[in-house]
């Protein structure tokens, strides 16, 4: 009997111990006694993190002999092109076909210069101005126009064609004078009646033509 009670409390305890462990792994059942200190193993301080001392005399020193070797490199490699002298810019060829300077390029003696040469091409073109003066402009008759007059005639200068009086009050010749050109005169002509009529006697042979005046120029104008 007494080995049996043994067996019994044996397994009563082995089946204690594994509820408390199984009670322990969750949350909800705390193991008995209250909640177990979890201990993690010391790492130690990282190394990586530990700042640098800015006035480490080997961190300068390294700093240092890095930037001159840098420069050093940079200089061997650096190629230095030579300079080619620039002439001083003479003036030719600045001035373009269209007439404009390229101030950036001209120094102030070479404007002084040409501003000079232009006023005296100017002056000389102005001496060499020949002014007109208008002449007196030509009378002008309305309703006469003497070069359709002559291209609708075909008598000659002289032929008669209209009938005049053979006494006339009235000299041609002086009637004539008063009249700068024959032109005005047969304007004149044609605006007083004629050719049919010849009041002031401007036409004294009756070829339709005052004052010697001839159609042929105006006969032979080519028209488009």
């Amino acid at each position: 009997m007494a080995p049996f009670k043994l067996s019994i409390l044996a397994v009563m305890g082995l089946t204690l111990a594994a509820c408390q462990e199984e009670a322990g792994s969750d949350p909800m059942f705390p193991p008995i006694g209250g909640a177990r200190h979890v201990m993690m193993p010391d790492a130690g301080m990282p190394t990586d993190l530990t700042p640098t001392d800015p006035t480490d005399d080997r961190s300068t020193a390294a700093l240092t002999n890095a930037v001159n070797d840098a420069l050093n490199a940079t200089s061997d490699s650096a190629v230095v092109s030579p300079v080619s002298p620039v002439a001083p810019n003479s003036g030719a060829g600045i001035a373009s076909d269209s007439g404009v300077l390229n101030l950036a390029e001209q120094s102030q003696a070479e404007q002084l210069r040409l501003r000079e040469a232009d006023a005296a091409a100017l002056a000389a073109a102005a001496a060499q101005r020949v002014v007109i003066q208008p002449g007196q402009m030509p009378e002008v008759v309305s309703g006469v126009n003497i070069i359709t007059f002559a291209r609708e005639t075909t008598n000659a200068v002289g032929a008669r064609v209209h009938r005049r009086p053979s006494i006339r009050r009235t000299n041609s010749s002086s009637q004539c004078r008063k009249f700068s050109s024959t032109d005005d005169a047969q304007r004149n002509f044609l605006a007083n009646g004629g050719p049919q009529d010849d009041p002031l006697n401007l036409d004294p042979d009756g070829d339709g033509f005052a004052c010697r005046w001839s159609p042929e120029a105006y006969r032979a104008l080519v028209l488009n």
